[in-house]
């Protein structure tokens, strides 16, 4: 009995050091290539990994940013993981986000790894959903807001059953400090205390006291983290720019459909294959009339659904809960809560990833019992194929999907056209760019302001340069409103560019008619023929040079004057920059 009982010890531990090295085989590229790597930068390289780069760079000296849009509050540019800001104190971003991608992925197979242990038993089972989480299309500047959420749930159950204490303890702790409040953390902070609610009115209050003990340290962690937002919103101040977005409705069933089958904003996880077998699963148990009145109850079986069916509901959940505050009558009760109408209720679905991959291991599991019983081996075998089928479309997808086929393409291909981390950064550009200025004016670079056009203004404040754009959530109305009077003539000119700016107006970016929805543009020849823009505006803000990623043939009449009629660049950079001085 102990020998079987060592094998089986062995096989788990196999298993699990199997997936593990299934996951972190996919950062070799991401070391191999460094800053020639693919990461995506939309909502992460143009903001929440500036964001790390510049609160690194004034960790403790006071509350203002000064090189970010003219000198903003540190609430501009809030962190959505402030422990992990430790990573970027040494001022390489490439190397931060790698580590953070990393650990992101290992935390989140080790959590849904023993999640799912817990609950199906079945180390495959768990290994294999764990690496299919992991393998999420999550972005590592989140740091565990996703990732993590699958271990902070196993450590949830250790602490209801009195088990690991001081790990799950020091676990919730951590995962509080690396992950973002006002993204996920009021969602689970919500479900803790309904949960601890539910108990008590079922007089099961025995076993709350260390839940709410890690319940309360959640909160406890969150608010210091934040203390800086709710002081600002408890003192009044400068009107956020949040106070004028225009929202506008979406259709409830679509939302609702959507949110149910493909997720929220950054929380795809690609379980629709998943979710289509866990119902075949559970019809075919129905079908073969296994739910007779009290015939399993209390049964493995039984288990597994319940946990299915737990699952699914709360997802439903979120996703109705979101549908809900972005239809019509959401978007009224919003429209009278001023700058907390802003409020992103819907990243509840953040949540969902997690129960989706759970739900599909019982199912797994629930298939893998039958295949061990011999009356219900056939229809097991028919499962299991199917079941085989979806696990293998999700995992194809996932990485398809994911930036690791970018990565593989460009350590294979060097010349593979997808954006790097170097090219989005205008790395070896930007540099000369910054010494031909100094050279020319004998300035630093605190002592001028500049703004970027078709060049996101991530990549001047990656190399330093004191800038009067970017993009931000949260900052005053008041420099959004000066902003504008720079854009007036290019906005006039596009309807989509106006809407843009007026009603929502979190980049507060330099924009052009001509490329209208295009921050970024590459050396292929274009030209702006007829960019238009108040240079007294722009002077009155302080802005002294312009950053331009193409030609501007009527600069002259606008008031600028080219410095160098030769552009910056490299031979492998994906910019040319040329710099223009307002007169």
């Amino acid at each position: 009995m102990k020998e079987t009982q060592d094998n089986r010890e062995k096989g788990n531990r196999l298993w699990f050091w199997l997936g593990l090295a299934a996951v972190l085989a996919t950062a070799l590229p991401y070391l191999l290539l460094g800053e020639n790597a693919v990461f995506t930068y939309h909502d992460q390289l143009d903001g929440e990994l500036i964001a790390y780069l510049l609160q690194a760079r004034h960790l403790f000296q006071g509350d203002v940013l000064p090189e970010f849009m003219g000198g903003m509050s540190k609430t501009a540019l809030t962190m959505p993981a402030p422990l992990e800001v430790l990573l970027f104190l040494g001022g390489d971003g490439c190397i931060g986000l790698t580590v953070m991608m990393i650990t992101g992925r290992f935390v989140g197979y080790l959590g849904m790894y023993l999640l799912c242990r817990e609950t199906v038993r079945e180390s495959w089972i768990a290994a294999l959903f764990g690496v299919l989480y992991a393998f999420l299309p999550f972005l590592p500047v989140y740091g565990l807001s996703q990732y993590g959420i699958p271990l902070l749930f196993w450590c949830f159950l250790q602490l209801k059953n009195r088990r690991h204490l001081l790990g799950a303890f020091f676990y919730t702790a951590l995962y509080t400090m690396c992950s973002s409040l006002v993204l996920v953390g009021f969602g689970l902070l919500g479900m803790g205390a309904v949960f601890l609610i539910w108990r008590l009115l079922r007089k099961c209050s025995g076993s709350l006291l260390f839940p709410f003990a890690a319940w309360t340290l959640m909160l406890v962690l969150y608010a210091a983290e934040n203390f800086r937002l709710f002081r600002q919103l408890a003192d009044g101040g400068e009107l956020s720019h949040k106070a004028e977005y225009i929202l506008h409705p979406a259709p409830f069933f679509g939302t609702f459909a959507g949110g149910v089958l493909s997720g929220g904003q950054h929380s795809q996880d690609l379980h629709v294959w998943i979710l289509a077998a866990a119902f075949i699963v559970a019809a075919a148990w129905l079908v073969r009339g296994r739910m007779k009145k009290g015939s399993l109850r209390g049964t493995e079986e039984i288990r597994l659904l319940r946990a299915m069916a737990f699952c699914l509901c709360c997802n439903c959940f979120f996703a109705f809960v979101s549908a809900l505050w972005q239809s019509g009558p959401g978007i009224a009760l919003r429209g009278r809560l001023s700058v907390f109408g802003a409020f992103q209720l819907d990243r509840l679905l953040w949540i969902a990833p997690c129960f989706w991959y759970l739900l599909g291991a019982c199912g797994a599991a629930l298939v893998w019992r039958w295949l061990l019983q011999p009356g219900l081996r056939p229809a097991g075998v028919v499962l299991a194929l199917s079941g085989t089928l979806a696990v293998c479309f999700t995992g194809i997808q996932l990485l398809l999907g994911s930036d690791v086929k970018s990565n593989l393409q460009k350590l294979l291909h060097p010349d593979y056209p997808a954006l790097s981390f170097s090219d989005y950064y205008a790395i070896g550009v930007l540099e000369q760019v910054e010494s031909f200025l100094h050279q020319q004016t004998g300035l630093a670079q605190e002592e001028y302001r500049v703004v970027s056009l078709g060049i996101d203004p991530a990549a001047a404040l990656y190399h330093g340069f004191y800038c009067l754009d970017g993009y931000s959530n949260n900052y005053p109305a008041a420099y959004k409103h000066a902003f504008r009077n720079i854009l007036v003539p290019e906005l006039e000119k596009s309807d989509y560019l106006r809407e843009y700016f007026d009603d929502w107006g979190n980049r507060c970016y330099l924009f052009s008619s001509e490329i209208p929805g295009y921050y970024t543009v590459g050396k292929d020849g274009f030209w702006f023929q007829d960019y238009e823009l108040d240079t007294n505006a722009l002077r009155d803000m302080g802005g002294r040079f312009l950053l331009s990623a193409a030609y501007i043939m009527n600069a002259q009449d606008q008031g600028l004057r080219l410095l160098r009629e030769e552009p910056f660049e490299t031979q492998e950079s994906y910019y040319r920059i040329f710099v223009y001085e307002v007169q």
